[in-house]
């Protein structure tokens, strides 16, 4: 598990060891530096954290066959695909979300899948755990599990 993005922060103390969720680690931060949820720098640095966490548990090598499949695997594939293209079909209809994959590597529990795009845009809704879209647009790997939830 990674707290380095925490580092930052000197006086912030994260949950040693697996177990804290990212968004729990988050909130205890903002409440901490006084940053008013949606406000301006609480955005800002979510969007710092959760790239910073999903790159440290993930990698940002898209090009990486051993990344996809991993990827592939973290999510419930059991028939892991031999190729990049084959990996990006197969997590096509695979309905997770972005927060909570990161938080399977930090606490070690297996990612939840959601039946439908609808029922996870639902849970999005339910829970705020929103991955920045801008961000994710960004990353070669997290394309795959982009879906609309505002608009």
């Amino acid at each position: 598990m990674s707290n380095s993005w925490f580092t930052k922060y000197p006086d912030f103390e994260p949950n040693p060891g697996r177990g804290a969720p990212l968004l729990e680690e988050f909130k205890r931060l903002a409440e901490q530096r006084n940053w008013r949820e949606g406000g301006k720098r609480y955005r800002k640095e979510w969007k710092s954290c959760v790239e910073a966490n999903f790159t440290a548990e993930f990698g940002a090598n898209a090009s990486s066959l051993q990344s996809w499949q991993a990827l592939c695997i973290e999510v419930g594939i059991t028939d892991v695909p031999r190729s990049i293209t084959g990996c990006k079909k197969a997590l096509k209809g695979v309905w997770v979300n972005i927060v909570d994959l990161i938080d399977a590597r930090r606490t070690g529990k297996p990612v939840e899948r959601h039946e439908s795009m609808l029922a996870l845009r639902a849970y999005i809704k339910r829970t705020k755990k929103i991955y920045p879209k801008d961000a994710a647009k960004q990353n070669g790997f997290l394309k795959a599990f982009l879906i609309t939830v505002f608009g």
